[in-house]
């Protein structure tokens, strides 16, 4: 599904911030034959995302009782936002799967990206998170 209008295949899509990008990307899979190939990727996405949510709710939420003050309260605040997370990826592929249809506008086109972004963003600060302060627990862990 990569192509010109689409150089990062479906997250082209997820980013495509107005109509007309969003038109370009879908006629441009339309032409290719691939539409179906997108849909189905859309679709398969949904499976994925009750698991990655729950991962980093529970990373998070197990980093955070074992730490106190602001990293604690901090990992509950990310354990909580990757469930939000999970909430805009699923907003932001029924945008997409309705997009692939053709049933897009300006402002579906600007809330899917704005639902894209916020789950990137959401999402890469919760493996921040597991990364700089699950691996001290981890380290702590294995030299005792």
């Amino acid at each position: 599904m990569i192509s010109d209008d689409a150089p990062a295949g479906i997250v082209s899509l997820e980013l495509a911030v107005n109509k007309e990008k969003t038109a370009n990307i879908i006629e441009s899979w339309i032409t290719e034959g691939v539409i179906t190939n997108a849909r189905n990727n859309i679709l398969i996405d949904f499976l994925f995302i009750p698991f990655y949510m729950m991962l980093f709710y529970t990373l998070c939420g197990s980093i955070s009782v074992r730490n106190q003050g602001r990293i604690a309260t901090m990992g509950v605040l990310l354990a909580f936002f990757s469930l939000i997370a999970g909430f805009f990826d699923v907003l932001e592929n029924l945008f997409m799967l309705g997009s692939t249809y053709s049933l897009f506008s300006q402002f579906t086109a600007m809330l899917t990206a704005f639902f894209a972004a916020s789950k990137f963003i959401l999402l890469a600060l919760a493996l921040l998170y597991v990364i700089f302060m699950g691996t001290p627990i981890l380290i702590k862990k294995f030299r005792t």
